[in-house]
This record gives C-alpha cells, sequence and structure tokens, in this order.
C-alpha cells in the first residue's frame, strides 16, 4: 500500500495513467464517422444507429457508479485489469457482429469495460497527490489522453474506408490489450493504507456523505453541464458534415483534429497554471472561454453559414474551456474525502456521462441541415455550467 501522498510515484505512473485513461475516449470517438455509413450496412435505422453512441456513454455513466466504489473496496489494480479484459473480449465481439442488436450490445459491454481507465487515472493521482497538485497533474494525463480523441476520427474513417468499419473494433482490441499488459507490468496498487480493509458498506456509506456534500454537487453537476456541450457537439457533427454538407468521412476526422488540439491546449494550461492560480480562477476561466465559442457557434448558426470551419472553429473554443475547467473541477470533486477519492470519481464520472448520453442522443434527432439546434442545446448547457460553478466556488 503506497503512501497517499507520492509526487515521485506519480511522475513515473504517469505514462501508465495516459495510456489507460484513452482506452475509452478512442472507443467512443473511432465509430463517429462510420455511423452514418452503419445504417446501411446492418439495415438499421438512424435513431438505432445513434444508440451506438448514446447506450455506450449510458453504459459508461452507470458503471462508473460501480467502478469507484469498488477500487475503493478491492483496489485499483485488480478492477482496472478485469475491467480493460472485459474491453477486449467486447471489442472482439463487436467486430463480429451480424445485427445492429448485437453491436449495440457489443458497445455496451465495451463501454463498461472502458470505463476504469478514465476512472481510476485520476483517482490514482489523488491517491499520491494534493489537490492543488492533483489539479496538475489531471491536466496533464487529460493532455497525454486527448491523443486518442485527437486521432481516433481518422483512424476510423481510414479503417472504415480501406478495410470496412469491423477493422475499426480490431484495432480497440488491440489498444485493449496494449493497456492490460503496460498495468500489470508497472502499475503498482496505489489505494491508500487509511482505507484498507473497509467494507462494502463502509464505502457507500463514505460515498453517500460525499455525494451530500454541496461543494461536491456543484463540482459534479458543473463539470456535466460541460461534458454535456462537449456530447451534443459530438451528436450533431457528423451528421451536418457527413451528411447535410455531403462531405468525406475522413473529413470529419481531419477537422476534428481541432477540437482535440483546443482540449490539449486548455488540458496543458491546467497543467501549468493550476497550482499557481488556483481552482477555482482556472473554472472561471475555462467557463469564460468555452462560452464564446459556443456564443460565435450560435450567431454563425442564425446565419447559416455551412461550412466545416463555422462549425469547428468556434468548437475549438468551447473545447479549450473544457480542458481548462475539467481538471480542477475533477480534482475539486475528488478531493472533498480523499478516502472516497474512487467512488467520488465514480459519480462524477457517471454523471458526465449520463448528461453526455442524453446529450448525444438528442443532438442526433434534431440536428438535420442546419446547425442551430445544435448550437441553441449546446448555449444552454454551457451557461448552466457557469451558473453551476460559480454559486459552488462562491459558496465555498
Amino acid at each position: 500500500m503506497s503512501n497517499p501522498e507520492n509526487p515521485a510515484l506519480l511522475r513515473r505512473l504517469l505514462p501508465v495513467l495516459i495510456i489507460v485513461s484513452m482506452i475509452g475516449p478512442l472507443a467512443l470517438n473511432i465509430l463517429m464517422p462510420s455511423m452514418p455509413g452503419l445504417a446501411a450496412s446492418l439495415g438499421a435505422s438512424r435513431s438505432e444507429v445513434q444508440l451506438t453512441l448514446s447506450l455506450f456513454l449510458a453504459a459508461q455513466a452507470i458503471s462508473q457508479l460501480f467502478i469507484g466504489g469498488l477500487a475503493d473496496r478491492f483496489g485499483r489494480r485488480p478492477v482496472l485489469l478485469l475491467s480493460l479484459g472485459l474491453y477486449v473480449m467486447a471489442s472482439l465481439a463487436a467486430s463480429l457482429a451480424g445485427s445492429i442488436l448485437l453491436l449495440i450490445l457489443a458497445r455496451i459491454v465495451q463501454a463498461a469495460g472502458s470505463t476504469a481507465g478514465l476512472t481510476l487515472s485520476r483517482t490514482i493521482v489523488r491517491d499520491l497527490a494534493p489537490q492543488a497538485t492533483a489539479a496538475s497533474m489531471i491536466g496533464y494525463v487529460t493532455m497525454g489522453m486527448v491523443i486518442a480523441p485527437l486521432t481516433a476520427p481518422a483512424i476510423g474513417g481510414f479503417l472504415d474506408d480501406t478495410f470496412g468499419w469491423r477493422a475499426i473494433f480490431i484495432a480497440c482490441a488491440v489498444l485493449g490489450v496494449i493497456g492490460g499488459l503496460i498495468t500489470f507490468l508497472q502499475l503498482p496498487e496505489t489505494r491508500p493504507a487509511s482505507i484498507t480493509g473497509q467494507g462494502m458498506m463502509a464505502v457507500l456509506r463514505r460515498s453517500g456523505e460525499v455525494i451530500r456534500n454541496p461543494q461536491f454537487r456543484a463540482y459534479c453537476i458543473g463539470s456535466a453541464f460541460t461534458s454535456a456541450v462537449f456530447f451534443t457537439f459530438l451528436g450533431g457533427a457528423p451528421y451536418l458534415i457527413v451528411e447535410s454538407m455531403a462531405l468525406p468521412k475522413t473529413t470529419y476526422g481531419l477537422w476534428f483534429i481541432a477540437i482535440s488540439g483546443g482540449y490539449m491546449i486548455g488540458n496543458f494550461c491546467a497543467g501549468r497554471f493550476s497550482e499557481r492560480y488556483g481552482s477555482d480562477r482556472m473554472i472561471r476561466a475555462g467557463n469564460i472561454i468555452g462560452c464564446t465559442g459556443v456564443l460565435i457557434l450560435l450567431g454563425l448558426a442564425l446565419v447559416p453559414v455551412m461550412h466545416p470551419a463555422a462549425i469547428f472553429l468556434p468548437n475549438m473554443l468551447m473545447a479549450m474551456g473544457n480542458g481548462f475547467l475539467l481538471p480542477n473541477a475533477i480534482s475539486g470533486a475528488v478531493s472533498v474525502d480523499p478516502k472516497a477519492a474512487g467512488a467520488a470519481s465514480g459519480v462524477v464520472g457517471a454523471m458526465q456521462m449520463g448528461f453526455g448520453a442524453v446529450a448525444s442522443f438528442v443532438a442526433g434527432q434534431i440536428t438535420t441541415t442546419s446547425p442551430l439546434p445544435m448550437a441553441l442545446m449546446m448555449t444552454v448547457f454551457s451557461l448552466a455550467a457557469w451558473f453551476t460553478l460559480e454559486r459552488g466556488t462562491r459558496a465555498r
């Protein structure tokens, strides 16, 4: 069992945490360019295909409620290894799916297995660092993790165009095997000695205490609204680019680099400046930057301007603001009670993915030939995030 604060060990583990945290975002984003074509390939409706995204997010949300508590009870390492094994098996099953129903079921299991890397990477950071340092380290982990959504749509579009969509899931399985081997060889158990031996009832009791904390709820709900902004974009943008603008899938993937690049810049700033200026200032800066991007998108949608640049460049600012905000909000949430960090991380992740599942599904249904419905949804979520986080930081 490790010392609860061990920055030297944390720095050594950063590459491992980055790799395992990449798995979920890659599995989420790599299928995006293929979604419009899956309907014809599997004889499915648009709504059924949309479930491969929205139910993926819902499964991530539900599984995080359990993964955090299980990691507090049984340890970070065994829960992570078992989850990665589940992810690999589900990815292989998805590659063999002969119907949209089987693909949806495989995606649900794949999502549940992919969740542990993202949830437990930030839990492990909090195990080994105090809150201010944890915000910086989560920013650096997320900056590295963004390589997955940065490249995933382009990789997915290339694999689909070259080999067919089934090759996408083979690539997911390969990454899962790599992540599992690295975890097995490099990652020690980091659960603090102070929570060793807690029964499941004790874990649940501490989790309930965390959820009832007003500061935790502000960070948690605010980060969920912030994530909903991004997932609204994720649900609507592929249809605007591939269907309404009739552009190739690889075009979506290449333009998506701007989104991931903006998020990476925000994460770098969070890692570089959070410890110096404090989480609350970084959250406020993220809200300002993100809302600016969303309002520009709304203005262009009212014209409307139908070009990929009008969709992706304003959302680059949105993603940059998220990069400032989310590491600091998550660090604040998991620092409310370090002895329940796993459960807190799970609840935060569940809220993010739950809001994201609903937002992405609705955006996919209402976004047809105009970006305006998507832009309006993003504006509402962005303002709700600002209001919630401002109230939470002032109440502290």
